[in-house]
Order: C-alpha cells, then structure tokens, then sequence
C-alpha cells in the first residue's frame, strides 16, 4: 500500500489552507472541517466528533491527522 503525499506536503505547510486555518484558531475557539471539530485549548488542538476525541501538542500534528483521514474516507 502506497502512502498519498498531499500537494503541500512538497510544496511545505505554510502554502496548506488547512494547516492555515488551524493556526489561526486561538484558544478557546474552535472550527468545524468536515465532520471534525477542532478545539484550541492551553495545552493542546483537540479533534472530536461523534467517533473519535483526539489530542495533538501542535497545529503540524494535528493538521496531518486530518489530512490523513479526510484522504482515507475519500478513497472509501
């Protein structure tokens, strides 16, 4: 199984619109993109839906993890 490179995993993250809009969320805000609600706390960017409630220290980490599965429902 071959892993899919996004475009802006060449031309690097501060091209990414998704990366983008993750950085600009301040704490205590929070977005929706797709079916995923992406919370700015203190400590952590936090993604939660009806399935999933994960953590990430960073906007990087957790840009990746959507662009990771927001690819895999698409190939479904």
């Amino acid at each position: 199984m071959t892993k899919q490179l996004s475009i802006f995993s060449l031309n690097g993250f501060s091209e990414d619109p998704l990366f983008e809009k993750i950085e600009q969320i301040q704490v205590g805000e929070y977005i929706n993109i797709e079916n995923f609600k992406v919370e700015r706390t203190v400590k952590f960017y936090e993604i939660q839906n009806g399935e999933i409630h994960e953590c990430f220290r960073n906007s990087r980490d957790c840009c990746d993890y959507i662009d990771v599965n927001l690819c895999s429902r698409a190939s479904k």
